[in-house]
């Protein structure tokens, strides 16, 4: 009989040994007097196990975050450091973990759980689906454009954080799932490069008294001499290109400059030599969502949806058919035994909650199938799709 619960003290030497051979086994064992996570229990995540016959099998972190979703933020999961002992693997403890979590998660009140994938088809049998594709750009610091600036750049620390919280708002405003950080992981995640335990640099664009704009990024000690942004935000196109002129003054430090962005957001566009700038779209990170009535009274528009769902969920092999209704209220969803007009998965429907894809584009995938054609033109307003981009790690 397994069980899932917080990891004690007593096992978080354990929880550490999984830790490091999962993430970091380049590093080797962890030496007698060596810790992962010197604070105990960490402020930033719950540290979750898998526990059968009283060994912990499996680990997780559970993050409580606040993302844009529909009208405003709504609190979602994050679940990060999935890991299991090489001695413990394919025996089915990953997915009985994520089961438990995601029931964790909707007792907490998540809307959505989000991860980022160490493989996408990995998480896809457990019911995630890709929420954004990113854009990741790499060039020579002179293939960037200089702007005449309006404002100016200006370093700042790690206790600045609160004069970016405007550019940061700004920057997310219009897309699904960018997060509202606490003052913590301010210092603790955005502002530090927490993986490597290292101190990166922040900048940040002051034009008329406010930070308009701000980055944090690394410069590796490479043969191409690296610099890595690790984080950007902007509250409209001249901080951005303000942004884009400083990383093109470092041409004297660094060979390459090396930064992500969403994939709709076009740096080709901007560049007189577009040839110079190596652009490759990966997947980003995954949602789901924890079941269809994790949805029930979300803030959402009421556009006159009145249908039943069957929703199929890999990670429990059953369906759910439950109705979803738009109101003043908000989204209203309870199970029901109607004949389903929409089928699809729970992956999928996570995805039109989200806005990654439109009704129109995830029938032509078939993915979702609509039965009632007259349900169709509410459907297609209820879902529609949207900028989405998570970009921040965990």
């Amino acid at each position: 009989m397994s069980t899932f619960r917080r990891v004690s003290d007593a096992n978080r030497r354990r929880y550490d040994e999984i830790l490091r051979y999962a993430f970091a086994p380049q590093d080797g064992p962890l030496a007698d007097d060596e810790a992962e996570i010197e604070q105990w229990p960490p402020d930033l995540f719950d540290p979750r196990g898998l526990y059968e016959e009283g060994r912990l099998r499996s680990t997780c972190k559970l993050y409580d975050l606040d993302a844009r979703l529909g009208d405003g933020y709504e609190q979602i999961g994050g679940l990060g450091a999935v890991a299991t002992p090489p001695e413990d693997r394919r025996q089915g403890y990953v997915r009985e973990l994520c089961r438990h979590a995601l029931d964790a998660f909707e007792d907490r009140g998540a809307r959505l759980v989000a991860l980022w994938p160490f493989e996408t088809a990995f998480y896809a049998d457990f019911g995630w689906a890709t929420a954004n594709y990113q854009a990741r750009y790499e060039c020579p610091p002179a293939a960037l454009p200089s702007h005449d600036s309006e404002g100016h750049m200006r370093s700042l620390g790690t206790d600045d954080w609160e004069l970016l919280h405007d550019a940061e708002h700004a920057h997310g405003e219009d897309r699904n799932l960018s997060l509202r950080r606490s003052p913590a992981w301010w210092r603790e995640r955005t502002l530090t490069d927490w993986a490597t335990d290292t101190q990166p640099y922040i900048y940040g664009y002051e034009r008329d008294g406010e930070v308009c704009a701000y980055l944090t990024y690394t410069v590796a000690d490479d043969e191409e001499e690296t610099l890595t942004v690790e984080t950007m935000a902007y509250a409209d196109e001249e901080a951005y290109r303000a942004i884009l002129s400083f990383l093109g003054t470092h041409g004297a430090q660094v060979e390459r400059i090396s930064f992500t962005r969403p994939a709709e957001s076009n740096l080709l566009d901007r560049v007189a030599e577009p040839e110079r700038v190596e652009y490759t779209v990966d997947p980003g990170p995954m949602v789901r969502l924890p079941s269809v009535f994790a949805l029930d009274g979300l803030s959402w528009p009421d556009t006159g949806l009145d249908c039943s769902f069957e929703i199929t969920d890999p990670l429990t092999e059953e369906s759910t058919v439950a109705r979803i209704e738009t109101s003043e209220d908000g989204l209203c969803v309870r199970e029901t035994g109607d004949t389903p007009a929409v089928t699809t998965d729970v992956g999928t429907l996570s995805q039109l909650v989200v806005g990654t894809h439109s009704v129109e584009r995830l029938q032509k995938l078939g993915e979702l199938t609509v039965r009632d054609e007259s349900i169709l033109e509410p459907l297609s307003a209820t879902f529609e799709p949207q900028q989405v981009y998570l970009g921040e790690f965990f």
